[in-house]
C-alpha cells in the first residue's frame, strides 16, 4: 500500500521536483500540500505551489493550505532567490491563473489530518519548520498521531550552505527546528550530508529536457539550476535537496540512518541554526535517525524516471 503523506513546502524549484516526484511515485499517496515562507515569500511560494500541482495534473480537489509567513520566534527571514531564479522558479510564471487555495491554516489542517488517521500519515517537511513546530505547540494531541515526521534540513558532519554552521532550512527559523527535533516525536533527518552526496547530474536534467510535456518543464528547471550550481561551484551536478527527502519516504533503504537524539543551536553567534546530532549510546531514549549515506546513483534514476513519467501535455 502506498504510504500517505502530507508535504509541507516553500518552493523553490527543489521543491517543485520533489512535488512532482511525489506525486508521480506509485509508492505515496499524496493527501495534501502545505506551504510556508522560505526560499521566497508566502505570496510566491503559494503561487508557485498551485503551478506545480496544474503542471502534475493533481486533482483539482486535492488540498493546498497557505501556511506561515514567518519564522515562529524572529521577524525576518533570509531568502534564497539566487539559487532558484526569478519568483523562485527560475522565472517560469505560466499563462493561466493558478488553483485556489484551500480554506483554513496549515497548522489547523495538519492536526485535522494528523488525527483522522492517528499513526498512518508520514509529515514531510521540506522548508523551514514554522508551520509544524506551530502545529506541535498549537495542536499537542496531533504530534503523537503522526507516523513519522521526515524533514529536510541541517547539516551534522557538514558545513552548512547558507553560513559555515547552518543549513538553510535551519538557519531560516531555529527555533521551530529545536521545537520539531527535541519533541520525542519520531524523526528523520535529510540534511546536507546526503544531499551533497547525491549530486544530480546536469546532463540527466539535459535530457529530462527534451521530453514532452511537464516533465521537459522540469527538466529545463533542473537544468537551470544545475547550471546556477556550475557557475557557482564549478561541478556539472546539483543537489535535489528536497527531492533527496521524498524519495527517502518512499524509497527508505536510499539513505543510511543513524539513530541518536538532536537540537538545533539558536543564539549562538557563528552557530544560529547549527544541528547537534548526538549519535552515540545516551541513556536517554533515541528519536531522531540521521541521514549518512546515500546511494547516489539510485537516487539519480529514481528522480530521472519518476520526473520522466510526467511527460504528457500540459492542460
Amino acid at each position: 500500500m502506498p504510504t500517505p503523506v502530507v508535504i509541507d513546502c516553500d518552493p523553490g524549484v527543489d521543491d517543485a521536483v520533489a512535488l512532482l516526484l511525489a506525486l508521480a511515485s506509485p509508492d505515496l499517496d499524496v493527501r495534501g500540500v502545505t506551504t510556508v515562507a522560505g526560499n521566497v515569500s508566502l505570496t510566491d511560494v503559494n503561487r508557485n505551489a498551485a503551478h506545480v500541482l496544474d503542471l502534475a495534473g493533481a486533482p483539482a480537489d486535492l488540498p493546498l493550505v497557505s501556511g506561515l509567513a514567518g519564522p515562529i520566534a524572529r521577524t525576518s527571514r533570509i531568502r534564497d532567490e539566487p539559487m532558484h531564479g526569478a519568483g523562485g522558479l527560475g522565472g517560469l510564471v505560466p499563462d493561466s491563473p493558478p488553483r485556489p487555495l484551500t480554506p483554513g491554516h496549515a497548522v489547523d489542517w495538519l492536526a485535522e489530518r494528523a488525527l483522522e488517521s492517528p499513526g498512518e500519515l508520514t509529515l514531510v517537511a521540506i522548508g523551514p519548520l514554522s508551520n509544524v513546530a506551530a502545529m506541535l505547540a498549537r495542536h499537542p494531541e496531533a504530534g503523537p498521531a503522526l507516523r513519522e515526521i521526515v524533514v529536510m534540513g541541517g547539516a551534522a558532519f557538514a558545513q552548512g550552505n547558507v553560513t559555515p554552521a547552518a543549513e538553510f532550512n535551519f538557519h531560516a527559523d531555529p527555533e521551530a527546528a529545536r521545537y520539531v527535533l527535541e519533541s520525542g516525536l519520531p524523526v528523520r533527518i535529510v540534511g546536507l550530508d546526503v544531499t551533497r552526496a547525491a549530486l544530480y547530474p546536469l546532463t540527466e536534467a539535459e535530457y529530462l529536457a527534451t521530453l514532452p510535456g511537464t516533465a521537459g518543464i522540469a527538466g529545463d528547471l533542473l537544468r537551470a539550476y544545475a547550471q546556477r550550481y556550475l557557475d557557482r561551484f564549478g561541478v556539472p551536478a546539483v543537489p535535489v535537496h528536497d527531492a533527496l527527502a521524498v524519495a527517502a519516504v518512499s524509497h527508505p533503504d536510499l539513505v543510511g540512518w543513524e539513530e541518536g537524539t538532536a537540537s538545533v543551536e539558536c543564539s549562538g553567534e557563528l552557530t544560529r541554526g547549527a544541528l547537534v546530532a548526538d549519535l552515540r549510546t545516551p541513556d536517554r531514549t533515541r528519536h531522531v535517525r540521521v541521514g549518512r549515506t546515500v546511494d547516489a546513483d539510485a537516487f539519480s534514476a529514481l528522480l530521472t524516471e519518476g520526473i520522466a513519467r510526467h511527460a504528457h501535455p500540459t492542460a
